[in-house]
């Protein structure tokens, strides 16, 4: 696993960052807990030192208990030097409480002599208590609890009537393994264990998908997007990014599939009038050899070619900005339009039996993009010319409609008219079938294809905005 990848870091700032919090909270629980048996200490100590008092007030001859746990003495001349060298006895207020570690309470192991001393002045000026408490065996007894005195000096100054039975020394009891130090290296373990477990689970649920998401962009292909991958299965905000990116593939192979028809039209589209174009000029050199200087019908070949070539270009760069096509609008007579192009078209009926029909008001003008307009228009009625092998051609105009109709041998046996109609138009058209659709689409026109056995072909388009409509 490289260090740099997230799941890396991802462990490893979780894991460090939970570690530091249980460090601190388990020293921090420590150190609560001696500052509580500190306390609990002082409130026991000083319940003694009271009674002891006391009894000194009353008989200053009582005797005082000296033994391994803990002592009293009066005056600070009784001190042993053991005691005074723990404690600086001179700068204790009266009422304090000491404590003295050979170690520090803050170690990791349990100290080995702990010193508690707890002073009381006695009244009438004779002088201090001092009560000294030693921590040395961990199987003896605990201090006393709760202001409690311990039961064997309550035994030694008021001994009962009845007195137990004691019994023989039996092995001593054994010291519990949970100790501070103990509990505090068990919470780190088991914290330790819980954030790997929770890491763990988190790699599960959101790293792994990730690196399946990885995984699939750096799998997918734009010549098969229909490739699935168990990561879209995924429920989580992952597995909705993953269906995206996979409608996003599908959606750019579409496109490169469309761009590429596209070029593979607009050469096969270029390649017809720059064969008209080298084969007139090859005929005006053969006839110029030859003395002849009759070549008035190249030149019209040559000019009708290099006008196909010219409105092909200016449609591919008014479709590349669509702001500019929006703002150059003329005002265009469809009818007066649509004669010109009949006119420069009517080459390709020669030699045929075809009649041409044009309907439609006269003077009739609309504020449209004139060479768009010219544009389809020129491609609808160019490929009804080539299609139509006999019969008529009929250009039908009312308002901002225009239906251009053919008849045709070619469909007179097709059973799915609609379907092979535009199948059929895009081999005629080439690249002219998608310029008209890329800028009947860009300019939110209408255009709708129909066929009839017995009226041919049909095709509608309407040079009203179909979105101003729907305002309107």
């Amino acid at each position: 696993m490289s260090h740099n990848s997230l799941k890396y870091q991802f462990k490893k700032q979780l894991i460090i960052s939970v570690g530091l919090l249980v460090l601190i909270f388990s020293f921090l629980l420590y150190q609560i807990l001696f500052i509580g048996i500190g306390a609990s200490m002082h409130r026991g100590m000083m319940s003694m030192t009271d009674h002891y008092a006391q009894q000194l007030e009353a008989d200053p001859s009582f005797p005082l208990p000296h033994n391994d746990d803990f002592s009293i003495y009066v005056g600070r001349e009784t001190l042993p030097a053991e005691i005074e060298q723990m404690f600086d006895i001179d700068t204790l207020p009266p009422f304090s409480f000491s404590v003295h570690d050979d170690s520090k309470l803050s170690e990791l192991f349990r100290p080995q002599k702990i010193t508690f001393l707890e002073t009381r002045p006695l009244k009438n000026n004779k002088g201090i208590l001092y009560l000294v408490y030693h921590d040395r065996d961990p199987q003896r007894a605990p201090p006393p609890r709760h202001g409690k005195i311990p039961s064997h000096l309550f035994l030694q100054d008021h001994p009962p009537q009845h007195a137990e039975k004691v019994l023989p020394p039996g092995p001593p009891p054994k010291t519990p393994l949970i100790n501070v130090p103990n509990s505090i290296i068990f919470i780190i373990l088991l914290a330790t264990l819980l954030v790997y477990w929770i890491v763990q689970r988190l790699i599960t649920s959101v790293l792994n998908p990730l690196n399946e998401l990885a995984l699939m962009a750096k799998s997918l292909d734009e010549n098969n997007p229909e490739l699935s991958f168990s990561v879209m299965q995924n429920k989580t905000e992952i597995g909705a990014v993953a269906k995206t990116l996979h409608q996003t593939m599908q959606r750019i192979h579409q496109y490169h599939q469309r761009e590429k028809q596209f070029l593979q039209n607009a050469s096969h589209e270029l390649r017809t009038p720059i064969a008209v174009i080298s084969s007139a000029l090859d005929i005006i050199d053969l006839r110029a050899s030859q003395g002849n200087h009759d070549i008035a019908d190249q030149h019209i070949n040559i000019r009708r070619a290099n006008k196909n070539m010219t409105e092909m270009t200016s449609a591919l760069l008014l479709l590349s900005d669509k702001n500019r096509s929006i703002r150059s609008l003329d005002t265009i007579d469809l009818k007066q339009l649509s004669t010109s192009i009949i006119e420069e078209h009517k080459y390709l009926l020669k030699d045929k039996r075809v009649f041409i029909d044009l309907i439609g008001a006269d003077n009739e003008t609309h504020e449209l993009p004139g060479t768009l307009c010219r544009i389809v228009l020129s491609n609808l009625i160019r490929n009804a010319f080539e299609q139509t092998l006999s019969g008529g051609v009929s250009v039908d105009i009312s308002g901002r409609k225009v239906l251009v109709t053919n008849t045709s041998s070619a469909i007179y046996n097709n059973e799915e008219g609609e379907i092979e109609l535009e199948k059929n138009y895009d081999k005629g058209f080439g690249i002219g079938l998608d310029i008209v659709k890329k800028i009947v689409e860009q300019q939110q026109w209408q255009l709708h294809f129909f066929a009839d056995v017995k009226k041919g072909w049909q095709v509608v388009i309407n040079f009203e905005n179909k979105t101003l409509s729907d305002k309107q």
